[in-house]
């Protein structure tokens, strides 16, 4: 199961990831790939959850330059793609899905800066602004039931269409 993070401002650096593994007693292995003009990064957790951390190089005419989103009334500009692929055949896949979550709110607040996270199906799950998360009803059901602990460290409110 793929889910990605689509960030503008200050870009998720390496280190500080790796940092953040260590904090929660993850092992992960570390790898940078050159891809045409820009570089991957790439971890790999014990867990079965896979990260990708990649700029978005397009030139503002590009289609892929911005992303089209529910949550604004025009189309989410941004500058990095943090990927998460989940093993769901992995026997820590549930602490896998917790943990993608808590980097996901911990990249967001640490970077201070604006973010949707979503299901690469196309649904997306919530937009980040100003130390707020705007949730997709569907998922703030879902989200409520699974990890109601994590939403109490948040702010959060329902989005109106």
């Amino acid at each position: 199961m793929e889910y990605s993070l689509k960030t503008n401002g200050k870009k998720t650096d390496e280190s500080w990831l790796s940092d953040l593994f260590k904090q929660k007693n993850l092992k992960a292995n570390y790898l940078r790939k050159h891809h045409s003009s820009f570089f991957i990064d790439e971890f790999s957790l014990s867990i079965g959850l896979g990260i990708s951390i990649h700029e978005n190089s397009y030139p503002p005419n590009h289609p892929a330059y911005s992303y089209e989103t529910i949550f604004l009334e025009h189309d989410f500009v941004y500058q990095e793609t943090v990927s998460f692929d989940l093993d769901k055949f992995n026997e820590h896949h549930e602490l896998g899905y917790r943990t993608m979550y808590e980097i996901v709110f911990s990249i967001l607040e640490s970077l201070k800066t604006e973010g949707i996270f979503y299901h690469t199906s196309g649904e997306e799950i919530f937009f980040y602004q100003d130390g707020n998360y705007i949730f997709n009803e569907k998922y703030l059901i879902w989200f409520k039931n699974q990890y109601e602990d994590l939403l109490e460290r948040i702010n959060y409110s329902l989005f109106n269409s």
